[in-house]
């Protein structure tokens, strides 16, 4: 089986994980990884018995690499991107795709004039929760869908962030997870928020009007103590109730609640193949560079909506 050659740029809490995926993937041959930190980066790569890379420019000429996912902070995703592009490596870049709009117009830009696929990481698309709602809400098994509604809370982990807000880390998730579900985007958001302990706002909730009489509604923060992620639907003929931890999935309709199995699997090795295979075989990445930029769009237009206390029309 042909494989696809990937490294990885930085490796902190959530990079670590891209090594382990590709490390143990049938479609990728993990090349190296490279971070900022040395020691971080030797330590790792003596685990999976890869190639640390002394600098980002020695990566990028590496023919070997055929690809990079960057799990860096979102700062610097728009410049490596744009070098990694240019170096002629297909792109998976972790959400949010960059920390502005304008960033994320460069990058595709970029990606255009390469010829080579970026892909962004909403890694809920690939949670067999999202994939059974969307499902269910094209099928209109409980009639049409009224409310998504998702929370999505838990503690700031200082170690990890250091440069994003609640909105674009964490509400971002469900911002694109409702886009996916419903199969349209919003045509306006309102919220609220604010930052309470920290410098970035690190608490919202957003309201999205998808038309035809659906709404979105996410919360999300960086304070409560436990970390929490549900889903509720509410539909024309009965509620779904979800996790999108334990991937529990709960259907009550006129007759009986009914608690649906649904066989778990691990969202971000789904999802990370997913786009080594669009890159082998010359696919549409499943989560494209558009996703990644509407996606960043409603989420700045939302902190827009905080500070402006109105009501955004959006037009992606």
């Amino acid at each position: 089986m042909k494989k696809l050659g990937v490294a990885v740029i930085g490796t902190g809490s959530w990079g670590k994980n891209h090594v382990r995926v590709y490390s143990e993937s049938e479609k990728a041959n993990l090349v190296g990884i490279y971070d900022v930190s040395e020691e971080r980066a030797r330590i790792l790569a003596k685990q999976h018995k890869i190639n640390a890379f002394s600098d980002l420019d020695s990566l990028l000429k590496n023919e070997e690499v055929e690809m990079v996912s960057i799990a860096s902070p979102t700062t610097t995703h728009a410049e490596l991107a744009i070098k990694a592009l240019e170096a002629g490596k297909h792109v998976f870049i972790e959400k949010p795709m960059t920390s502005t709009v304008e960033e994320a117009k460069k990058v595709i830009d970029v990606e255009k004039k390469s010829g080579k696929k970026v892909g962004v990481g909403f890694i809920e698309r690939f949670n067999p929760v999202t994939q059974r709602s969307r499902q269910l809400i094209e099928n209109k098994e409980l009639g049409d869908v009224v409310l998504l509604s998702a929370r999505r809370l838990g503690p700031y982990w200082p170690d990890r962030l250091k440069d994003v807000d609640v909105v674009r880390d964490v509400s971002i998730h469900d911002i694109d997870g409702f886009r996916f579900m419903v199969g349209k985007d919003p045509v306006a958001v309102y919220t609220r928020g604010g930052k309470l302990r920290h410098k970035y706002y690190d608490y919202a909730e957003i309201l999205l009007d998808f038309g035809d009489g659906v709404t979105g509604f996410i919360e999300s923060n960086y304070l409560t103590p436990h970390k929490f992620r549900k889903l509720m639907l509410t539909c024309e003929h009965g509620i779904v109730e979800a996790d999108f931890m334990s991937q529990e999935f709960i259907v009550e309709d006129g007759e009986f609640i009914k608690k649906r199995k649904i066989p778990w699997k691990e969202p971000l090795s789904a999802e990370l193949n997913a786009f080594v295979s669009a890159c082998l075989y010359d696919k549409t990445p499943p989560v494209s560079s558009d996703d990644g930029i509407k996606a960043l769009n409603i989420a700045v237009l939302a902190m827009k909506s905080i500070e402006k206390h109105k009501v955004i029309n959006l037009e992606l």
